[in-house]
C-alpha cells in the first residue's frame, strides 16, 4: 500500500538547523490538507494517551510542529538537517522492501547457483539446467540482489549518522492502531512485510501458470 510520511518537530523554539523529532508514517494517503490532519489527530491521540515520552512537546503542540516530508531533494533550496535525515530514513525503509524483493527473486535461482559453484553440477535438475542457460535472467537477478544490498547498508550507515535527529516513527502495527516504533523496529516490519508479500504473489503466480 501507497504510504506518505510527515516529520513532526518536538521544539519549534529551538534554531532550525537543531530542529529534531519523529516520523509519521501514514498508511495511504498523499500530500493533502487531510493527510497532515490524520497524522495530526493520531499524534495528539499518542500523546493524550501518554503513550510517547513524556519530555517531547514541552513547548506544547499545534499543526505548526508537522511538515510534510521530503521523498525526493528540491533543487531550488536545501534541506534542513531534519528534512534530510527524514529523507534518507524514508529511502531506507524503500530500500529495504526493494531488498526484500530482490532475495525473494534469487531464492527461484539459489539452488542451481550453489550446485554450481560448490561443484554439484550432475545434481542440477531439467529446470535448473534451463536457468544456467539463461545467462541474462541470472545476471540481472544477481545484480538486483548485490546492488540493493550495497543500496541499503549505504543508506543505513548514513542513516546512523543522523540518528540523533529523528527519535522514532510513528507507524500503523498489526493491529491496525498507531504507535511509536524505533528505527530498527520499522525497518524489521517493512523487511518482513516486503518478504511475505513477494512469497504470496509468487505463490499465486505459480498456481496460475499451473492452471
Amino acid at each position: 500500500m501507497k504510504k506518505s510520511y510527515f516529520i513532526v518537530i518536538d521544539n519549534l523554539d529551538l534554531p532550525k538547523s537543531k530542529w529534531s523529532g519523529f516520523l509519521v508514517q501514514l498508511e495511504g494517503g498523499g500530500r493533502s490538507s487531510s493527510d497532515r490532519e490524520k497524522a495530526r489527530q493520531i499524534i495528539e491521540d499518542l500523546w493524550m494517551e501518554g503513550k510517547l515520552p513524556q519530555h517531547y512537546f514541552v513547548n506544547g503542540f499545534s499543526e505548526d510542529n508537522i511538515i510534510m516530508a521530503r521523498t525526493k531533494k528540491e533543487p531550488d533550496r536545501e534541506l534542513l538537517p531534519i528534512e534530510e535525515a527524514g529523507h534518507r530514513l524514508i529511502e531506507l525503509i524503500e530500500l529495504v522492501a526493494l531488498k526484500a524483493q530482490a532475495q525473494q527473486e534469487y531464492s527461484t535461482i539459489s539452488s542451481m547457483v550453489e550446485k554450481i559453484f560448490t561443484g554439484r553440477e550432475n545434481e542440477l535438475t531439467t529446470e535448473e539446467i534451463a536457468q544456467a542457460q539463461d545467462s541474462k535472467m541470472v545476471k540481472n537477478i544477481i545484480s538486483s540482489l548485490t546492488k540493493s544490498i550495497a543500496d541499503v547498508e549505504l543508506t543505513r550507515q548514513q542513516c546512523a549518522e543522523q540518528s540523533e535527529l529523528i527519535m522514532g516513527i510513528i507507524a500503523m502495527g498489526q493491529n491496525g492502531n498507531y504507535g511509536l516504533k524505533s528505527t530498527e523496529e520499522t525497518i524489521k516490519e517493512t523487511e518482513n512485510s516486503a518478504s511475505s508479500e513477494s512469497k504470496n504473489n509468487n505463490a499465486k503466480t505459480s498456481k496460475a501458470g499451473g492452471k
